[in-house]
């Protein structure tokens, strides 16, 4: 009986040695020196963008008067929450981000609704002039914001909205980056879809809001993240626009605290930064497989 298994013993082992030199080989394949540049492309994009972030985490949670080159690893947890709570306490941080935070979801409520309507009638019907338009309207992404900032602050303050909601969020609801994501969704809608709702009596808006707004949810969705991050990230247009203490944004408050005047510590203004950085993240931590997918089905691949 020995005998008689042995050689199959013999015969699984260079079976067994074939296939682990197969899956070798097949690994060893996929990196190829084009494979192995992407990947450092990607990771030294990855720490490029990551780094400052990490920084300020650990420059927040790390001793006070430590200094900044050589804080890159969180040390003391106390010591950040003590900082946290000094912010608070001694800032008006909290009501800045409050008051961010209404700013970027009335402006992104005012993009979706005001590009989705004028990117309904770029995409799906003609008119003269439509083409030009569109370019003029793209061609606005290359002016730069200071070019438009006197012409637009005059609007606002013939209009009294200094130091108001209104001031901060509807001059930036015209974006042209959402009216061609926009125009991009709705060029896919099958116009099968418009002709049976119009056969069945519906009006020319309710095609839009009916049919038109629910396929598009992804491209709303993507639009206003955007918007929100965008808002985040603004200071010159508040800090000209908002001029009470009131209506200050995060960004004109975390400017504040590490100004040439100002007599804070560089760790508390790192905390700041941190604490005014939180909230954008979250929110695109928690809807980017949306965004993904969301570009993904729009075709905007380049």
């Amino acid at each position: 009986m020995a005998d008689a298994q042995t050689p199959a013993l013999s015969t699984t082992k260079p079976v067994a040695r074939r296939s682990t030199r197969t899956a070798r080989s097949a690994f060893l394949r996929r990196f190829t020196p084009g494979t192995v540049l992407r990947w450092v492309v990607a990771l030294a994009w990855v720490v490029v963008a990551v780094f400052p972030l990490w920084w300020t985490f650990s420059v927040t949670f790390s001793p006070t008067g430590a200094p900044l080159t050589e804080q890159f690893f969180p040390s003391d947890i106390g010591a950040g929450l003590q900082k946290i709570q000094m912010v608070f306490k001694e800032t008006t941080l909290a009501q800045a981000i409050l008051v961010t935070l209404v700013w970027s979801i009335i402006q992104a409520a005012g993009v979706v609704i005001i590009t989705s309507m004028a990117a309904y009638e770029f995409a799906l019907f003609d008119f003269p002039g439509k083409n030009a338009l569109f370019t003029l309207a793209l061609a606005s992404l290359m002016v730069p914001q200071v070019v438009t900032l006197i012409p637009l602050f005059r609007i606002v303050i013939s209009l009294q909205w200094l130091n108001t909601f209104q001031g901060l969020a509807v001059p930036g609801m015209a974006s042209a980056l959402a009216l061609f994501i926009f125009r991009q969704f709705i060029e896919e809608v099958p116009r099968e879809l418009m002709d049976a709702a119009e056969v069945d009596g519906a009006s020319h808006f309710r095609v839009y809001r009916s049919i038109i707004m629910p396929i598009c949810a992804n491209a709303a969705l993507i639009v206003a993240v955007l918007t929100i991050v965008g808002v985040w990230g603004s200071y010159l247009w508040p800090l000209v626009v908002s001029t009470k203490p009131a209506m200050y944004v995060a960004n004109v408050i975390a400017a504040g605290a590490a100004g040439t005047q100002s007599w804070r510590t560089k760790d508390f203004a790192m905390t700041v930064y941190f604490l005014a950085a939180i909230p954008p993240i979250i929110i695109y931590i928690l809807l980017q497989r949306k965004i993904t997918q969301g570009f993904a089905m729009s075709g905007l691949k380049g």
